[in-house]
């Protein structure tokens, strides 16, 4: 029985509207290939650097100073000479890595084993010396500007202003011809302290550096209390220290 004209068209119609929706989902498939994967979130338990950390250094020291001026007194020659003998120092501090190359941190340091030695000469007695111990502890708030300029090694610059307390003991003056030295009074003294710093940050691991540097540090003024009889105190004007210091860095996570 021949097929009429109207369902001849309606199957037309059907097979077009199939092959069409084929080419269409062939095309998506194809498209769909030559997209680039979906990114994939990062999950993972690694920390991130929260930019605190602590350090610790110890440090020889230089001391420097300029002596202060003493012409003496009938009984006691005038100072001609004074040093100090080299010192260690310990330190420690907190601190915060503001950017890749900028960081500031809060650090105290106390040096120790420092000898004060000063000779004195002319006058009526001729020939004394004096003797006194020194330690100074300072606290400084620091900043720095680093310079990242190799992987791992990080040279840097920075400078420092807080206070010193400055202090000398168990002092004596010896005059030549007297059996006995005299025991001069201890005394510490307050002054503004500044720094002026330099060095290299190595890193250990992903939190810890190592830090060798030079700091030059100015501490003020020290010296012993006045005796009874009125002779001139131990005196230390414009004191300094040259410090080649060691120590490491602790990132928090």
């Amino acid at each position: 029985m021949p097929t009429c004209p109207l369902r001849r068209f309606r199957l037309r119609q059907t097979f077009l509207a199939l092959a069409s929706l084929a080419l269409s989902l062939a095309g998506s498939m194809a498209y769909g290939a030559d997209l680039p994967p979906a990114p994939v979130l990062d999950d993972s338990d690694e920390p991130t650097a929260s930019g605190w950390y602590l350090r610790g250094d110890i440090g020889l020291d230089e001391p420097v100073l300029r002596h202060g001026r003493d012409l003496g007194t009938a009984f006691t020659p005038a100072l001609n000479k004074a040093r100090f003998d080299r010192e260690v120092s310990l330190g420690g501090g907190i601190g915060f890595q503001l950017a890749p190359f900028l960081r500031t941190d809060l650090t105290i340091d106390h040096r120790f084993g420092a000898t004060y030695k000063g000779s004195r000469w002319g006058g009526a007695s001729g020939l004394a010396f004096d003797r006194a111990d020194f330690e100074a502890t300072t606290v400084l708030l620091n900043a720095y500007i680093d310079l990242p300029l190799w992987d791992g090694v990080t040279p840097y610059l920075g400078a420092g202003i807080g206070v010193s307390r400055n202090r000398m003991d168990e002092a004596q003056r010896t005059i030549a011809g007297m059996a006995v030295p005299q025991d001069l009074p201890a005394r510490t003294q307050t002054a503004l302290a500044w720094a002026l710093t330099g060095g290299v940050a190595v890193d250990l691991t992903a939190n810890l550096k190592l830090d060798i540097g030079y700091r030059y540090s100015h501490l003020g003024w020290a010296r012993t209390g006045f005796l009874e009889n009125g002779e001139p105190p131990i005196r230390a004007r414009s004191l300094g220290t040259h410090e080649l210091r060691i120590g490491a860095r602790y990132y928090f996570n």
